[in-house]
């Protein structure tokens, strides 16, 4: 972490989008960028196809984007100034579509996560409009920040956080259409206190910083809780947004209580990844003997 800012300024862009408006969501992240170069952030990030809406079905094709596409110009110009990540539909090179967050710096596209894990049970229905992403992989900012991108259901996956913290990443991002189900204790519904935990958990068992942004707003019957939040290597929530209300916020990642964290609790270098990789692959050929 030489060189690296001991603070970084995190945007939470709690936002609701336009179902399937790409260019009047455009001008909502414009304006939330905007906002948040005023407020000397380093980063904001925005929640899973924050771009496009969530319940598309049969507009999905109508609503992809290409890196290149010229509606990102503005949004990808904003970068000079601040790290962005934002979440829509990608249309790959093979026309397959995938639920992809993307990352924009220096004025341009500099890197994307294709959702791996895509629901279909409940409500959802996601494997029936997108193809599964195939990798997950940390990368360093210029900020010097190593990054890790994931979406939604690719948090609920153990494994997920755990390879990109130990390929480098020590933000993990987590972009939600995090849904309002069932009540549980607290007086809240059973789906935000089982968000709430995961996204602790996620952040002491990686001993990483979490930034989980998650988007408001009703679509076609869905309910978007928000209460998007900064979590400490610690599991302490940091800051934390309103349930339900359009909102900005920032957090604050302090370098110094993450070098703190990570020497002492040594959980990442203390994992022992020769034992992982026979175990995954003795189940990975007992599946096969199945099939």
């Amino acid at each position: 972490m030489k060189g690296t800012k001991r603070n970084l300024k995190i945007a939470f862009a709690q936002f609701a989008c336009v179902l399937a408006d790409v260019e009047a969501n455009l001008e909502g992240h414009i304006r939330q960028v905007e906002q948040a170069i005023a407020r000397e952030a380093d980063l904001i990030i925005f929640p899973e196809l924050s771009l496009t809406g969530y319940s598309l079905k049969d507009a999905t094709y109508d609503v992809a984007l290409t890196t290149d596409d010229p509606r990102l110009k503005k949004l990808s110009a904003l970068s000079r100034d601040i790290g962005i990540v934002c979440g829509g539909v990608e249309l790959g090179k093979d026309n397959s579509l995938y639920n992809t967050l993307f990352y924009f710096e220096g004025g341009k596209p500099a890197r994307r996560h294709r959702k791996v894990y895509l629901p279909t049970y409940g409500v959802f229905e996601e494997e029936r409009y997108f193809s599964p992403g195939a990798r997950f992989r940390a990368f360093t900012t210029k900020e010097r920040l190593g990054m890790g991108l994931l979406i939604c259901e690719d948090a609920w996956h153990p494994a997920s956080g755990l390879i990109l913290a130990l390929d480098g990443a020590s933000l993990l991002v987590v972009s939600a259409n995090g849904l309002t189900r069932g009540m549980g204790g607290e007086d809240k519904p059973v789906n935000i206190l089982a968000w709430e935990t995961l996204i602790k958990s996620l952040a002491i068992t990686t001993t990483s910083y979490v930034a989980f942004v998650n988007r408001v707003g009703v679509e076609d019957g869905l309910i978007f809780w928000g209460g998007s939040a900064l979590v400490e290597p610690s599991g302490l929530i940091q800051v934390q947004a309103p349930y339900y209300e359009e909102t900005q916020i920032i957090g604050t990642m302090d370098m110094l209580r993450l070098r703190h964290a990570r020497t002492h609790t040594t959980l990442l270098s203390d994992e022992r990844l020769p034992v992982l990789m026979d175990e995954f692959q003795r189940l990975n050929q007992k599946n096969k003997e199945y099939d």
